[in-house]
Parts: C-alpha cells; sequence; structure tokens
C-alpha cells in the first residue's frame, strides 16, 4: 500500500497543481505542491533502483 502511494503522490501533486493554475489561485499555490512533488519522486526513484 505504501508503494502505491509513493509511486501516485508526485502525480497527484502534479494533477493538484495544475488544477489550481487552471482556477486562478495564487502562484505559491502552484509552486508548493510542484516543489514537493520533486522530493517524493526522487525517493521513489531511490526505492525503485535499490529493488
Amino acid at each position: 500500500m505504501a508503494i502505491a502511494a509513493l509511486r501516485l503522490a508526485p502525480g497527484m501533486l502534479m494533477l493538484f497543481a495544475l488544477r489550481t493554475a487552471l482556477t486562478g489561485l495564487d502562484w505559491r499555490w502552484i509552486a508548493v505542491p510542484l516543489i514537493v512533488s520533486l522530493p517524493v519522486h526522487l525517493a521513489d526513484l531511490a526505492r525503485t533502483a535499490r529493488g
């Protein structure tokens, strides 16, 4: 279950950023999920590389 969440989290964060951009919210609401998605994605890549 945690593995699936780790795989899906970056995409969900990017979709949230897209939704906030399309609704016209402040740029901070767009930047925060994008910034948070990078370390989550890198953690998933590191977990995948270890096997």
